[in-house]
């Protein structure tokens, strides 16, 4: 496997994040599969800039002082709060106040623009990162907008000579009407994932013909329980919408691979990931719940869904042209033996 390259391919999702930082400390620790090149839109923009722009041994440092900011719980079970009702309250208060370290809220104004803003995130990568890395080619960085006014994607791309720098980083996470677009050449754009929320075509253009490996880290997944109630209906309703998203493109290119293959053509070996949330999420509103409780918990189950797709690739269970999907089995839920020390404590 020492000559194929290893792509990750980042969806958006807001606080849900960290779930893909946990993946990357998965594979962070395993050489073949730590990636060359990473593809990404909004929350996913910025896991992916934390990555390309900071050296390999202070990467998963830097993901943890971003994602594992947010303020401690109360005991719940001390005050007789649920887990869940905890979440809510958290997700609320991102609403009404914004969540220190990420988001901030704006204040009466002549004119609407957004309801938030990053200047607490901007303020963070511009001591944090270093762009002239982000921008050497160290891993390929590959960032999804979205032209507001014609609904095309637009794509920057370091391994194409574009040069990234914070307002493409804003303008992938102008989701409208939370963050608002950034005009770039001329052109108002906005999050990603108002077209690709996980922006395989680049990816899967230049892979084509080889035998490497994409890992898709969807924070939405498209399957899921039954919905009992409004809360977690409209939960599954945005989950089916993102998820399914990625989903049907996946298969798209799944099958014209598929084609080629009978042609004796190579094709790259895909492996889906996608968060399932966890009991006690706060309905529809979990992307905006930035609690450190829900950030860990977070972080946790993609770190074990990465070592679960590094064990299948070790296995052997990833087929050129397919798409392997990474669902752990239940009884592997998150534990003390199984998460990194960092968050266990």
């Amino acid at each position: 496997m020492s000559n194929r390259s290893t792509a990750l391919v980042l969806s958006g999702g807001v606080a849900l994040g960290s779930y893909q930082a946990g993946i990357y400390e998965a594979l962070a620790q395993e050489p073949e599969l730590s990636p060359a090149w990473i593809a990404a839109s909004s929350a996913g923009t910025l896991n992916g800039a934390l990555i390309a722009g900071t050296p390999a041994e202070r990467r998963c440092e830097v993901l943890r002082s971003y994602w594992l900011r947010g303020p401690e719980s109360v005991n719940a079970l001390s005050f007789g709060i649920t887990r869940h009702a905890l979440n809510w309250a958290s997700a609320m208060q991102s609403r009404l106040f914004g969540a220190a370290g990420h988001i901030q809220t704006l204040g009466p104004r002549l004119s609407f623009s957004s309801f938030y803003d990053l200047a607490p995130t901007v303020a963070f990568f511009r001591k944090t990162i270093d762009f002239g890395r982000l921008n050497s080619g160290d891993i390929r960085f590959t960032v999804a907008t979205t032209d507001i006014e014609t609904g095309d994607a637009v794509i920057f791309d370091t391994g194409k000579g574009d040069r990234v720098e914070i307002d493409h980083i804003l303008a992938s996470c102008g989701f409208l009407p939370e963050f608002a677009p950034v005009e770039i050449a001329g052109r108002l754009l906005g999050d990603g994932g108002l077209s690709i929320n996980a922006p395989v075509e680049p990816v899967f253009d230049e892979f084509a013909g080889t035998y490497n490996t994409v890992i898709v880290a969807d924070l939405f997944a498209r399957d899921g329980a039954r919905p009992v109630g409004l809360q977690a209906s409209l939960a599954r309703k945005n989950a089916l919408i993102y998820g399914n998203q990625t989903w049907y493109r996946l298969e798209a290119w799944r099958r014209l691979w598929q084609r080629d293959l009978v042609e004796d053509r190579a094709a790259p070996a895909v492996l889906y990931l996608s968060y399932h949330p966890i009991s006690g999420e706060a309905g529809p509103e979990l992307i905006y719940d930035f609690s450190l409780a829900s950030a860990r918990d977070r972080w946790a189950e993609g770190f074990l869904d990465g070592r679960h797709a590094v064990a299948k690739v070790a296995r052997g269970e990833t087929e050129a042209g397919a798409t392997t999907v990474v669902r752990r089995p239940k009884i592997e839920a998150a534990g003390a033996d199984r998460i990194p020390a960092i968050l266990a404590a």
